[in-house]
């Protein structure tokens, strides 16, 4: 496991820990309110790389932190994706076939093979 991994699953457990013992709940408590065993908590706040993801959620939850988890992983927070997403967009965008698009006659105007002046952005 890359050191940063375990630095950080570390330090998740033991602020797990400190979050828990500030609500004045036991291991027991916690446990019994996730649904799971009591050595699972203790292994999650040793920060054991074992314990599944959905118990950390489900301990986040309890402890009324699980929208902060979910507000860090939102779409819109993830800058790097974003800018990778926008270095691959086209710098410009053609039609198919690299022709110009024919102007249509409107349907409304009763002007038959011309442009209907001004009307070709309707809907825009």
């Amino acid at each position: 496991m890359p050191p940063p991994v375990a630095r950080a699953l570390r330090q998740l457990g033991h602020d797990l820990s400190m979050a828990r013992r500030m609500r004045r709940l036991t291991q027991e408590d916690l446990a019994q309110r996730i649904g799971t065993s009591v050595s699972t908590v203790r292994r999650m706040e040793d920060g054991y790389s074992g314990t599944a993801l959905h118990t950390f959620l489900r301990a986040l939850h309890v402890l009324g932190r699980l929208e902060d988890v979910v507000k860090i992983m939102a779409l819109e927070q993830d800058t790097l994706g974003l800018e990778l997403a926008q270095d691959q967009l086209p710098q410009r965008v053609r039609s198919a076939g690299g022709k110009k698009p024919k102007a249509r006659p409107s349907e409304e105007s009763g002007n038959e093979g011309g442009a209907t002046g001004g009307d070709e952005f309707e809907g825009f």
